[in-house]
């Protein structure tokens, strides 16, 4: 998907910790346009009264500075508020509307959201680089029909039926995830080092040792070594490091001392 772009859109949000959730949930895994239409009055109140303690005089959001939002402001200093639903969503050529589908019946395709990524490539002709709007709708009722009329499809999170709503700010993390996570790019921050494998010569050592010790074991003469392929198999198997081969001699050749 390194040809798609993305655009998260808050549908009139009216309480500034979950859109600080929405934004650092967008920094957590690389997304960073974000929208908010018709922001909720006091909300937006907050956001002027504040003002002065960006340093710059630019308007910033009192969540700015709420453990909500740590590590978005880039995100939060660069959206953009808009009064319409069309303003917000008229550089996208793909809309994804957000919906549990509560007591709704879609007139929309329904996308269920792991499978989102092949259904974006169907919609995204090879080469051709586009912008997907990904639009949230407002904490107490969700996107209304009038929303989800701006919308290509519905994209659905499933959950239990008992329990269908999520908050605003998870939502988002949860498809930003789902999005960031499907990426060719998306790599581990940190992976386990690749430990030093024992050589086939040292693993043949130990299995030599092993019927040097049974050898000694009173009753099982040289009937053991029937056994070998199966001990050799087994300590294949067991995929253990050189240090922990060498330790494993070790113990072997201490046991046939005692």
């Amino acid at each position: 998907m390194t040809d798609i772009s993305f655009k998260v859109i808050l549908s009139r949000p009216r309480n500034p910790d979950n859109i600080g959730a929405a934004a650092r949930a967008m920094a957590n895994f690389g997304f960073s346009e974000l929208a908010v239409v018709a922001p909720h009055a006091p909300t937006w109140k907050e956001t002027a009264e504040t003002a002065a303690t960006a340093g710059g005089g630019e308007p910033v959001w009192l969540m700015e500075r709420a453990r909500a939002a740590v590590g978005a402001a880039d995100v939060i200093r660069s959206a953009k508020i808009c009064a319409t639903l069309a303003e917000a969503a008229s550089d996208c050529q793909l809309l994804l509307g957000t919906s549990a589908l509560q007591r709704r019946t879609p007139n929309r395709d329904v996308v269920v959201l792991n499978e989102v990524s092949g259904y974006m490539a169907g919609k995204s002709p090879a080469g051709e680089k586009r912008k997907v709007g990904l639009l949230f709708g407002t904490e107490r009722t969700g996107l209304t029909n009038e929303d989800l009329s701006h919308c290509q499809a519905v994209l659905n999170i499933p959950t239990r039926e008992k329990q269908p709503s999520i908050n605003l700010g998870q939502a988002v993390a949860l498809v930003c995830y789902e999005l960031a996570g499907r990426s060719p790019a998306a790599i581990p921050r940190a992976a386990r080092p690749a430990a030093p494998v024992p050589s086939i010569r040292e693993i043949e050592r130990v299995v030599s040792e092993i019927f040097v010790l049974l050898d000694e074991v009173k009753g099982s003469g040289s009937n053991g070594r029937e056994h070998e392929a199966e001990i050799r198999r087994a300590l294949l198997d067991a995929r253990m490091t050189k240090g922990a081969m060498g330790i494993f001699m070790t113990l072997l050749r201490r046991a046939r001392l005692r």
